[in-house]
C-alpha cells in the first residue's frame, strides 16, 4: 500500500456539523431499506433453501472496505479491505437514487445481515489492529457480540462502522438499491479512501506486513468465491464499462492463446514426421539384422532330425512374425533326399535347402561257425548278426569258403546298403573231421508184463564228441508183447559224419499179477488231479511244483504197500491216498507224465536196510531232483534241487541221497531255492 500519510486527499473536504446530520439521516434511511430488503430475502431463502443460478444480467457485488475510524485530523487515506464471507447470495443489481447537491451518495450497505454500527465498529476494531497514534480519543470498551448459530445459506455479515467516526469531507460512493422487485439484488461497492490525521507517524514495518497479508488472504478469498475487486479506488464504473473492460482482458487472453498455440499444428506435424522416421529406420535395421539370421542351407546324416532353429543362428526380435511351410516332424529322415521349403519372415519368403546324406556304413557282427568236412556252407545270413542300417541291406559271400580240408578258416561277408556304403565281416569257421562215434547212455533191461506198453527211451541218453544231436534207433523186431519171453533189443547210434554206435538190453515180460492196473487207468485219474490242481497258462514249472505239493500232503505214509507194478502203486497213491516211498514217486511220475513233463525214477544205490525212491524232472533244459515222501521231524518237501544241493542236505545225522550219477543226466548247477515259496506252493 502507498504511503501517502500526512498528505491531504483533493476529494478530502471538510464540513460542518449540518453536512453531517444530512448525511447521518441518509445512511439511517438506507439501512432501515437494506433491513427490509434483507427481511425479504431470507423469506425467499427459507421458502426456497437451494441456491438459485444467477441470472445472465447479474454481476456479483464486488469487494467492500470496511470504514475505518479516525481521529477529526485530516491525514493519509489508509485502504483496509474487508474480510468477507465464503459464500454470499447473489443479488441484483441495485439502482442509483440521485443526491442532493450538497451532499456525496452515503456507503451502501450490504443487504446481507444487518448490523448494528456499534456493532460493526466493534467488530472492526476486534480484527483490525488499528494505526498507532501518538494521540488518540480514547476507545470504548469492546462489545461483547453474542454468538449466535448462522443458518446454512446466510452470509457472513458486512462489517459497518459508525459514520460519526467518518470525515466529512470524505466520499462515500455507492449505488443505490434497485427496485424491489428484481429477483435478487446485488449490491455493488467500491473501495473508500479513508484519510488519516497529519500528526500521524509512519507505521512499522510489522503493520505494513500484516497489512499486505491480510489483503492478499481477503484477495485469495473473493477469487474462490469468483468476486473480483475494482482496480481504482476513485473512480466509478458503471456496468457497461465493466463488461467492456473483461471482454477487453477476454479478447486479450485469446489473442495471447492463438499466438501461442498458432505454431502447436506445425510442431505436432513435425514430431511426428521424426517420429515416422524414427520407426522407419528402426524398422529396416531390425529386418536386415534379423534376416542376416537366416542359413538357406543345411545338411544333415541320416537317421538325425532337423527342426527350424537349425535355420536360424539366432532369436528374431519378433518370433511371432516368423514361420516356415516345411514340418519338419512329417519328414523321414532314414531316406536320403534333398528337400527345399522357405522361410517367411516380416513377410518376405527366403528359400531353403535340407539335404538328407548317407554316408555310414552298415554294421554287422560275425557268428563263428564250428563245421565238419562233410557239412555243407550255410548261408551267409546266418553267419553275420546284428545288422543295422537305416536303408536297405544286401550281405553275401566276398568269397565262397572251401571246408573241405578241416582246419579254422576266416571267410569274408559282404553286407551293402542302399548308397553303395559297404562293410566287410570276417566269419570265422572251425571245421573237424570227425571219427568218433556216439555213446548211448542209460539203457538196461527191462522187465514188462504181457500186453504192456514198453517205453524203450525212457531214460536213455546219445551224446557225441562232435554231433550234437546224435540219431538213436531202436530195433524191437524181435520182440512179441503178448507172450511171456526174453527178447533183445538193439540200440543203434549214428552220427553226422556217420560214425555208428550199437547196445543191446533183455525184455523179460511176464504174465500180469492180479492186482495190476492198466496204464490208460492211472492215466485218467492223474489227470483228474492234474486239472484240479493245475491252472492254464502255467509253466511248466509252476505244474511241477503243485503236483511236488499235492503228492507231499494228500497221500499218507504206510511202510507196507502193493508195489507189484509202477501202475499199481501210482493207482493206489492217486486213488486210495496211501503208500511208501514207491507210491509217492510213482504217483509223482504218472502227475508228471500227464503234464507232459520229461520224467525218470532214481533209485538209491547202493543201501544197506531200506531202498528209496525219488523223482528227477526236466525243466527248460534242466535236470533237478524232487522228493514228495515225508521225512520224520521234516514238515516239508524238495523241488527242483541240484545233485549238490540234494547231496549236502542233513537231516537227523544222515542224507540218504546216494545214487549212481553215471546212469542219469547230469543235473543243473545253478539253484532256483529263492524263486521257491514252500508255505504258499507259489512261485515268488
Amino acid at each position: 500500500m502507498p504511503d501517502n500519510r500526512g498528505q491531504r486527499h483533493p476529494n478530502v473536504r471538510s464540513a460542518d456539523s449540518a453536512v453531517v446530520k444530512a448525511v447521518e439521516h441518509q445512511a439511517a434511511l438506507e439501512r432501515q431499506a437494506q433491513q427490509r430488503q434483507e427481511q425479504a430475502r431470507l423469506a425467499r431463502n427459507q421458502a426456497m433453501p437451494q441456491r438459485m443460478p444467477r441470472p445472465a444480467n447479474v454481476t456479483r457485488p464486488t469487494y467492500q472496505r470496511p470504514a475505518q475510524a479516525m481521529p477529526q485530523r485530516q491525514g493519509q487515506p489508509v485502504n483496509m479491505r474487508q474480510q468477507m464471507p465464503q459464500q454470499r447470495p447473489v443479488q441484483a443489481m441495485p439502482q442509483r437514487q440521485p443526491q442532493p447537491a450538497y451532499q456525496r451518495p452515503a456507503q451502501p450497505v450490504n443487504a446481507r445481515q444487518q448490523v448494528p454500527s456499534s456493532q460493526n465498529q466493534a467488530v472492526l476494531r476486534r480484527d483490525a489492529q488499528p494505526y498507532a497514534q501518538p494521540v488518540m480519543q480514547p476507545v470504548p470498551q469492546r462489545l461483547q457480540i453474542p454468538q449466535q448459530p448462522r443458518p446454512v445459506n446466510q452470509a457472513m455479515p458486512v462489517l459497518h462502522t459508525s459514520t460519526q467516526q467518518l470525515n466529512t469531507r470524505m466520499p462515500v460512493p455507492h449505488r443505490p438499491a434497485q427496485s424491489p422487485n428484481a429477483n435478487m439484488p446485488v449490491v455493488r461497492s467500491v473501495p473508500q479512501t479513508i484519510a488519516m490525521p497529519r500528526h500521524v507517524s509512519n507505521p512499522g514495518e510489522e503493520r505494513r506486513e500484516l497489512e499486505s497479508l491480510m489483503e492478499e488472504e481477503q484477495y485469495d478469498e473473493l477469487q474462490e468465491d469468483g468476486i473480483v475487486e475494482a482496480d481504482s479506488e476513485f473512480e466509478e464504473f458503471d456496468d457497461d464499462e465493466e463488461e467492456e473492460v473483461v471482454e477487453k482482458k477476454h479478447r486479450r487472453s485469446r489473442e495471447r492463446k492463438q499466438r501461442k498455440h498458432r505454431y502447436l499444428p506445425y510442431l505436432i506435424v513435425l514430431l511426428l514426421e521424426i517420429l515416422i522416421a524414427g520407426a522407419a529406420v528402426w524398422a529396416i535395421t531390425v529386418f536386415n539384422e534379423d534376416t542376416d539370421l537366416i542359413v538357406t542351407q543345411n545338411t544333415i546324416e541320416a537317421g538325425s532330425s532337423a527342426d527350424l532353429s537349425m535355420f536360424l543362428t539366432g532369436n528374431a526380435r519378433f518370433p511371432e512374425y516368423v514361420s516356415c511351410n516345411l514340418d519338419f516332424s512329417t519328414v523321414n529322415y532314414v531316406l536320403p533326399q534333398t528337400i527345399r521349403f522357405t522361410i517367411r519372415m516380416y513377410g518376405v519368403n527366403f528359400p531353403c535347402v535340407l539335404e538328407i546324406v548317407d554316408t555310414t556304413p552298415p554294421t554287422a557282427e560275425a557268428v563263428p561257425h564250428e563245421m565238419f568236412s562233410i557239412d555243407a556252407i550255410p548261408p551267409v545270413e546266418e553267419c553275420v548278426k546284428n545288422v543295422y542300417d537305416l536303408n536297405d541291406v544286401t550281405v553275401k559271400w566276398k568269397e565262397v569258403p572251401d571246408i573241405s580240408g578241416g582246419g579254422n578258416i576266416i571267410a569274408k561277408a559282404s553286407v551293402t546298403d542302399s548308397s553303395g556304403n559297404e562293410t566287410i565281416v570276417d566269419v570265422p569257421f572251425q571245421v573237424t573231421k570227425d571219427s568218433i562215434a556216439p555213446v548211448i547212455e542209460g539203457t538196461k533191461d527191462i522187465e514188462a508184463f504181457v500186453g504192456d506198453s514198453i517205453r524203450y527211451r525212457t531214460d536213455v541218453t546219445v551224446t557225441d564228441d562232435l554231433d550234437p544231436n546224435p540219431t538213436l534207433d531202436i530195433d524191437t523186431s524181435g520182440v512179441n508183447l503178448n507172450e511171456a519171453g526174453t527178447y533183445d533189443v538193439v540200440y543203434r547210434a549214428k552220427d553226422f559224419s556217420g560214425n555208428t554206435t550199437e547196445v543191446t538190453i533183455k525184455l523179460t515180460l511176464t504174465k500180469k499179477p492180479k492186482t495190476y492196473v492198466d496204464p490208460s487207468t492211472v492215466e485218467t485219474e492223474a489227470k483228474k488231479v492234474l486239472n484240479k490242481i493245475t491252472k492254464s497258462g502255467m509253466s511248466d514249472m509252476e505244474k511241477a511244483l503243485q503236483i511236488t505239493w499235492w503228492v507231499r500232503y494228500n497221500i499218507n505214509y504206510v511202510a507196507k504197500a502193493d508195489n507189484s507194478s509202477w501202475t499199481r502203486a501210482a493207482y493206489d497213491g492217486l486213488v486210495k491216498r496211501q503208500g511208501n516211498c514207491y507210491n509217492f514217486a510213482m504217483t509223482a511220475k504218472a502227475l508228471f507224465d500227464a503234464a507232459g513233463i520229461e520224467n525218470m525214477i532214481i533209485t538209491r544205490e547202493p543201501f544197506i536196510y531200506h531202498g528209496h525212491y525219488w523223482n528227477y524232472i526236466n525243466i527248460d533244459g534242466e535236470w533237478y531232483h524232487c522228493d514228495s515222501t515225508p521225512r520224520k521231524k521234516y514238515n516239508s518237501y524238495f523241488f527242483m534241487y541240484t545233485t549238490k544241493e540234494l547231496k549236502n542236505f542233513w537231516h537227523n545225522g544222515w542224507n540218504g541221497y546216494n545214487f549212481k550219477e553215471e546212469k542219469y543226466p547230469k543235473s543243473a548247477t545253478k539253484s532256483v531255492q529263492n524263486k521257491i515259496n514252500y508255505g504258499a506252493h507259489k512261485l515268488k
